[in-house]
């Protein structure tokens, strides 16, 4: 992500990682302060259209899925494994987009997520639901490794967990707005005809074709964000597919990080909906929740990055994950579900420590193409882990997959640890 980290290094703080990204050039070399600002304001829109996009239509598909479709939790468990089958070939994508230029990338990454989310309105079955599946995937994976990147080409030394923070607030900002419409709009059906059933399908449906028309108008936003002489220069010529054993604790975390989210995102909405009958109107009010707080704290969390270093905030964020997944597995108060619902939910911010220590372990050509390999890793176990849990769901009990899970939570702790230890080292190796 960015040069070889030099022996200028500053001293590290007693009990504090080392800070080898003071000695990293700062990604916004090459633009202005006006067009630093700029762009970062064209980012932030991006951001906030494409949390709209992408939380409007997720926060409907459980109970579009159970009540419009027919499906059941072991059905949504296949679905997501093929869901996830673009983001294990990411790399390959990632390496023709790249050819474009980050920005370029991230334009046509969104269009065609919009087009996949439209593309849900007409579905009325399993099999219909295949292709937009895959089309909305190849599109909002590739924009997880490109919007990341795009906010750390703006980010100055030392503040790249507070820079990354402020987009993840902004982006919760448009998932408030989104759930907020969508909470209106059901209790409204409620209101007037008593209950949601038999009266929901035409505004579920209409809001995936409102999400995909948020996602196109974030691609109009980010096609014209300014990149420097350099980041063209970087494009053409840096590595498509990038493999460094320098790098390959960020790999491991990301391998471990999307085999334990995937557990989450194929079942915790599931339990909910099909073992506790929760509806729509109160899983959305549960998202908007976490929306809330997540939009207050996201500039918090990416402070305590900056200050504290990744491993500290990891190492607390990972406990509270094993804490989310042995709630869902052991309690059968939905009320603590709810909370564990709220806490996991919240625990994406922490994600902003595995994404920062790269950017100061790895060189700056590297950063597009690093991110696209951590995003195909972590979907390595993406079509085996859904259907493990699936079969475990069916045979032994919804709480089975989140037993499944507290293994990679584990396995994640373990590696944690060994984040400044990896620093360290690759100080020592550069001086």
């Amino acid at each position: 992500m960015a040069a070889p980290i030099s022996s200028t290094s500053a001293a590290a703080v007693p009990g504090q990682a080392p800070d080898t990204s003071a000695t990293i050039p700062s990604e916004s070399d090459g633009l202005n302060d006006a067009q630093v600002q700029h762009g970062f304001l064209l980012l932030a829109a991006t951001t906030f259209a494409m949390s709209i996009a992408m939380n409007v239509t997720q926060a409907i598909q459980p109970n579009f899925f159970r009540d419009v479709i027919g499906m059941d939790g072991a059905q949504n468990g296949y679905l997501i494994a093929i869901r996830e089958v673009p983001g294990f070939l990411l790399i390959f994508v990632a390496a023709f987009m790249l050819r474009l230029g980050m920005a370029r990338a991230a334009s046509l990454s969104l269009l065609i997520a919009g087009i996949g989310f439209a593309l849900f309105s007409p579905a009325n079955s399993f099999l219909a639901l295949i292709l937009p599946t895959l089309i909305s995937s190849i599109g909002y994976h590739s924009w997880m490794q490109l919007q990341p990147a795009l906010g750390l080409s703006l980010a100055k030394r030392g503040s790249e967990g507070l820079t990354l923070g402020r987009l993840s607030s902004i982006g919760f900002a448009g998932t408030m707005i989104a759930l907020g419409a969508v909470l209106a709009t059901l209790l409204w059906i409620e209101h007037t005809h008593g209950t949601l059933t038999g009266y929901q399908d035409n505004a579920l449906r209409a809001f995936f074709v409102i999400g995909g028309a948020a996602a196109i108008v974030g691609a109009f936003f980010i096609f014209r964000f300014p990149e420097s002489k350099r980041d063209k220069e970087i494009a053409r010529t840096a590595p498509r597919i990038t493999w460094r054993k320098e790098y390959r604790l960020y790999y491991w975390l990301a391998f471990l990080d999307g085999s334990r989210m995937q557990i989450y995102f194929a079942f915790a909405p599931f339990v909910l909906v099909e073992e506790f009958n929760v509806n729509a109107t109160v899983l959305t009010t549960l998202l908007i929740i976490v929306a809330v707080i997540n939009w207050r704290c996201g500039r918090l969390i990416g402070g305590f990055v900056d200050r504290f270093g990744e491993q500290k905030v990891l190492t607390v964020g990972y406990t509270l994950h094993g804490v989310t997944f042995l709630g869902f597995a052991l309690s059968q108060n939905v009320w603590m579900l709810y909370g564990f619902y709220i806490l996991y939910n919240f625990l994406f911010l922490f994600s902003v420590g595995t994404t920062t220590y790269l950017r100061k372990i790895c060189k700056r050509e590297d950063l597009a193409p690093s991110l696209a390999m951590g995003v195909s890793l972590s979907h390595v176990t993406a079509i085996i882990v859904p259907i493990v849990g699936a079969a475990l769901w069916k045979q032994l009990g919804y709480q089975f997959p989140f037993l499944f899970g507290t293994v990679f939570v584990a396995l994640s702790l373990i590696a944690t640890q060994k984040i400044n230890k990896s620093k360290e080292e690759l100080a020592h190796h550069a001086t």
